[in-house]
């Protein structure tokens, strides 16, 4: 007589020593996993606003290196001279009902976003204490109070310009030899540069406002309590904006969020520096009045403020300032405007 194997549902069932292998296996299996988890770090949160400027800037590097391998265009005909157009006339623009949260507020000319800067004191200049200040331009530091005001949230843009050329409000003078980007597509929304002081005056006219007091412009970069940039009390660097030759290129206007500043403008640290309305006296702050300053009455060259994308990290800071003839434009001034 023969013996048969017990049998479950038809199958044998496995032999002790196969079962005992089995489990041995499972708990070996367990304690690999449990170890595996131990020693693999955990995955950081990612830095959303960080990836986004990262982004924006390798699409500013691509249009870059797209635009210098892009058939040339034809040679634009000479803009004519502009003609005598009515501009845009705006009464005083009301404060926001809810400051600081209010809803976007264009400009009906430009479209260009603006943002409010409400009326009150604000620190300008550099104390003794800032690093990296020039003692000769930018002492003393002194509280300084103006009127409420509306700003641009980006420097003006090729775009914005070529509608005021369109309007024959304006006129652009660089050619395309100087400045190829001021009509390629790929540069419409870059700031627009080789403007001179007075082209960027009449742009502003053009669309109701003026370009901004050299007070005003720092207010609008560094708020009323005097910090070194428009972020902040960081160092600059790449994450805030385009400066140090990093990019080689201005970037898209808006494109760096964690720069924005204090009142939410944007690009006032970097990208190109900026036309002011006050003509430039290295020792200004030293009898500037306290109240709505203007600038020296009259001077050889008018201030800029801002760092371009050539320039170094140091002049990013808000109470920079620098000086430039006002009919010579250039490669790295740019403008933005101001609506009382």
């Amino acid at each position: 007589m023969h013996l048969r194997k017990p049998v479950a549902h038809g199958k044998p069932f496995p032999s002790p020593l196969l079962t005992g292998k089995l489990i041995l296996a499972s708990i070996f299996f367990v304690f690999l996993i449990a170890a595996c988890a131990q020693q693999a770090p955990s995955a950081p949160t990612p830095d959303t606003g960080a990836l986004a400027t990262q982004m924006w800037v390798e699409i500013s590097v691509n249009n870059t290196l797209e635009a210098s391998i892009a058939t040339a265009t034809l040679e634009p005909t000479p803009n004519a001279e502009p003609t005598s157009v009515p501009l845009w006339i705006t009464t005083p623009m009301p404060a926001p009902v809810s400051f600081p949260d209010y809803p976007p507020v264009y400009n009906p000319v430009s479209n260009a976003e603006i943002v409010f800067v409400p009326a009150g004191e604000f620190l300008m200049g550099s104390a003794p204490s800032d690093s990296n200040r020039d003692p000769v331009t930018e002492e003393p530091q002194h509280q300084v109070y103006l009127d409420a005001f509306w700003v641009s949230k980006t420097q003006i843009t090729n775009t914005m310009f070529n509608a005021c050329v369109a309007a024959q409000a304006c006129k652009y003078s660089a050619s395309m030899a100087t400045n190829p980007h001021y009509q390629d597509p790929l540069y419409a929304n870059h700031p627009v540069v080789y403007v001179s002081w007075s082209a960027a005056q009449t742009f502003c006219q053009w669309t109701g406002g003026r370009l901004p007091t050299e007070a005003e412009w720092e207010k609008a970069n560094r708020g009323p309590d005097g910090q070194r940039f428009p972020w902040g009390d960081d160092l600059a660097r790449i994450k805030f904006t385009n400066a140090g030759d990093e990019v080689g290129n201005t970037t898209p206007a808006g494109a760096f969020p964690y720069g924005t500043s204090y009142y939410g403008a944007l690009d006032m640290g970097g990208n190109v520096r900026e036309w002011v309305a006050d003509w430039y006296d290295p020792a200004y702050f030293t009898y500037s009045p306290a109240i709505n300053p203007l600038g020296p009455e009259s001077g050889e060259k008018k201030v800029l403020k801002g760092a371009s994308y050539k320039d170094p990290w140091v002049y990013c800071r808000a109470a920079n300032r620098l000086s430039h003839e006002p009919g010579s434009p250039g490669a790295v001034r740019g403008f933005r405007c101001v609506y009382p």
